[in-house]
């Protein structure tokens, strides 16, 4: 064949061979491109993934997997998802719809961060979106500071921001201070019923009658006889006492056998007049057994009153206050701490994890965070709130939990072996000082190094500004880091083994400190002339656990749940019939307040300095 006509058939060859090539490919991509538009079609998870199995390396296959992305972020949304998703997929058309699904997390984030700052940043975002209204209140809200408990200021703030999550309590606020100041007063109305069959009734009532009357001179009570007031003018609150004494038999109680004797039992009520409704109950037992007790004689004369007389009191109040108090919170778990900040309490359990909740509403708590620590060790006692971390501590030494957007993330252990047995922790300024088993000693929160600073074992701590104030079970002593160099003190309260101080709590440059014995209230605010101003005993205010302060007002809680002091400091006002209670803590215009399974929030406002009764108390 001549070379011509081989050069031409090479050619058509070649050609037809290209044609070939390109109708392949066009058959081929025709396919996948109609492939993509059904699975575009169709926009599920399901069809993107079987795209992507099918055609892997199709030119469709990074919008594939940008679209799988999307929809999985739409079914679980994100803020640190979307954060994700826009990082790797800049100029995504898809992110425009993204947003109103992550408008909700955004909020909860806000929400957990619990600032003003954190509000208006969600606003930035979600400007126009269902929950701006309720960021707007929550914000206005946190930026006035509470209103500082005002309760005109809150009434109004409740019906302009209704959506805000503080409306409701800030409307319950206002109700009940203007209850206060209505029904308030320094008269009580008392009323007696002895029982008959009583002995020596009439010598019984006059012996209760002038304890109780010593009570309410002591609180800065009037106590008016009901028989002799008309109804028009009888106190608004009834303070009644009963008392019956009667022949018990032999009875095995609690593992003991209780011999035959007398018991004899006063029944304390006060009860609000108008309604019949009671606000604050307790009842005393006497019980003598018969070889001790003398025919025709009360049990209330008899060898072993002393202890009753000691145990008996009257758990005074000058109105209804059953209306501060908010609905039990059951959290089915023994609670050893508690430590509030802003509108939230960090709940601490004696394994060591804790939850983080938000109080805005006390009859509504929400869960914010929760800290699973993953080692059943029931040896954990104290928790503080130090700047943006929650530090807990106890028999197993010291753990820092650093709250990362809300989520809590631990950063640093000190075992018992490092760092001994913790009783109490202080913060000043970048440092943090611990006391216990080895004394007091200081860590450095940045570079994480410990130095001793006492070697005595101190019991309980708190800080006001670079003042420290710290017991060891005898004595308060007052000092700074810079003195206890030297280990020399401001000043030192030698109270005494009785007295027993173990427990300080500092609150706005006051220092309350507890123990067996009663409590005392010192002024640090002059940290190099530190000023006892209270001195109470458990004789007049029962055993008390710990203590908190709100605007000026100082309360207690112990065996006979929340007292609140007098303005002098030298008695109790009234008494919150919250039952026995192991820890307190302030929080805003609220007490937190725990048992061994809950909490219990009460509204301080009616008591504090701004909302003054109508009838001034003393």
């Amino acid at each position: 064949m001549p070379s011509t006509l081989r050069s031409n058939e090479t050619r058509r060859l070649r050609n037809a061979r290209v044609l070939l090539t390109a109708g392949l490919v066009l058959l081929v991509t025709g396919c996948i491109g109609g492939a993509w538009r059904r699975t575009v079609e169709e926009d599920s998870p399901a069809a993107y993934y079987r795209y992507l199995r099918e055609h892997a390396d199709s030119k469709y296959a990074a919008e594939a997997r940008e679209r799988l992305e999307y929809h999985k972020l739409l079914a679980n949304p994100s803020l640190s998802g979307f954060e994700a998703y826009r990082k790797r997929h800049p100029g995504s058309a898809l992110l425009p719809k993204l947003k109103p699904s992550l408008e909700k997390p955004a909020f909860e984030f806000a929400r957990a961060q619990g600032s003003s700052m954190a509000y208006r940043e969600f606003l930035t975002e979600f400007p126009d979106g269902p929950l701006a209204p309720r960021a707007i209140g929550n914000a206005t809200y946190l930026e006035a500071r509470g209103f500082d408990g005002d309760p005109v200021r809150l009434a109004d703030f409740a019906l302009i921001h209704p959506d805000s999550d503080f409306a409701i309590e800030a409307k319950r606020t206002a109700e009940t201070v203007v209850a206060r100041r209505s029904a308030g007063s320094n008269r009580l109305g008392l009323r007696f019923e002895i029982d008959a069959a009583t002995p020596e009734a009439r010598r019984v009532q006059q012996k209760l009658d002038e304890r109780i009357h010593e009570l309410a001179m002591r609180a800065g009570i009037t106590l008016v006889p009901v028989a002799e007031t008309s109804a028009a003018t009888a106190p608004a609150v009834v303070l009644e006492v009963a008392h019956r004494e009667d022949a018990v038999k032999q009875v095995a109680t609690t593992g003991t056998l209780a011999r035959p004797g007398v018991l004899g039992v006063t029944h304390v009520v006060l009860r609000d007049r108008a309604s019949g409704n009671t606000i604050v109950e307790r009842s005393f037992e006497i019980r003598v057994v018969d070889k001790s007790h003398v025919p025709g004689t009360s049990v209330l004369f008899s060898a072993a009153a002393p202890r009753y007389w000691e145990e008996f009191f009257v758990p005074f109040a000058r109105w209804n206050n059953d209306q501060t108090v908010r609905p039990a919170i059951d959290l089915a778990r023994p609670v050893v701490d508690l430590a509030s900040a802003g509108d939230r309490t960090v709940v601490l359990y004696e394994d060591g994890d804790f939850d983080l909740l938000d109080l805005a509403d006390p009859g509504k708590p929400v869960t914010l965070a929760r800290y699973d620590r993953g080692e059943n060790f029931k040896k954990w006692t104290g928790v503080r709130v130090v700047g943006q971390r929650v530090a807990i501590f106890g028999e197993e030494g010291l753990e820092l939990v650093r709250l990362d957007g809300g989520r809590p993330v631990r950063e640093r252990f000190w075992a018992r072996g490092e760092i001994g047995r913790i009783l109490g922790i202080a913060a000043v300024g970048r440092e943090l000082v611990v006391v216990g088993a080895k004394g007091m000693q200081v860590i450095d929160l940045e570079q994480g190094t410990i130095r001793r600073a006492m070697r005595r074992v101190i019991q309980g701590i708190g800080a006001a500004g670079s003042a420290l104030v710290f017991a060891d079970g005898e004595s308060v002593y007052v000092s700074n880091l810079e003195l206890l160099v030297d280990e020399r003190v401001i000043a030192q309260l030698k109270l005494g083994r009785t007295f027993g101080p173990n427990h300080v709590r500092v609150i706005d440059r006051t220092a309350v400190v507890t123990g067996p014995g009663g409590a005392l209230v010192i002024d640090v605010s002059v940290a190099e002339r530190p000023r006892v101003v209270g001195k109470l005993f458990a004789r007049e205010i029962g055993e008390v656990f710990d203590a908190a302060k709100i605007d000026g007002r100082i309360y207690l809680v112990g065996q006979r749940g929340l007292q609140v002091l007098t303005r002098r400091l030298d008695g109790v006002e009234e008494t919150v019939d919250v039952g026995a209670r192991v820890r307190v803590s302030s929080m805003g215009r609220h007490l937190v307040t725990a048992d061994g399974r809950g909490l219990q929030v009460v509204d301080a406002s009616p008591w504090s300095n701004r909302a003054m009764p109508a009838s001034p108390a003393p």
